[in-house]
């Protein structure tokens, strides 16, 4: 990651979390697709979970929208608000990693299935990546 965004990196965050949240919605909706026989039990989570990622993705898409009608001048109060949001972004896309690495473990759909283990760990991995960004910001 660049941090030639300097003071402004949370912007960089924003502009990050937007585009993962949307990724993990899509990726959701992947599973499903690629995975059709996918136990109960786990489908009404993965819908939750899409629907989750679908929700925080509108509310990012909000903050850059306020941060665009203020032309780049961030309050402390919405810096604080992003800061906030983006943590609950990143909790999101690690309870959903621990989801996707519950269903490599004990889905006997998945373990059936050679293409939706190695698209699985793929989708993980892409998550861990926004994790780490998000975090590097954060600190």
């Amino acid at each position: 990651m660049q941090f030639y965004y300097g003071a402004q990196n949370i912007l960089r965050a924003l502009d990050e979390a937007e585009f993962w949240k949307h990724q993990e919605a899509d990726h959701a909706d992947l599973i499903h697709i690629i995975t059709p026989n996918l136990e109960a039990e786990y489908v009404g989570r993965l819908t939750q979970f899409g629907k989750e990622m679908h929700n925080l993705n509108v509310e990012t898409a909000k903050f850059i929208e306020s941060v665009n009608r203020a032309e780049g001048a961030v309050s402390p109060e919405l810096k604080a608000q992003m800061l906030e949001h983006i943590m609950l972004c990143v909790d999101s896309s690690q309870k959903f990693v621990d989801f996707m690495e519950e269903l490599l473990d004990n889905s006997q759909a998945v373990r059936g299935n050679a293409s939706s283990a190695a698209v699985l760990n793929h989708m993980i991995r892409e998550s861990q990546y926004f994790i780490g960004i998000a975090q590097l910001i954060l600190q």
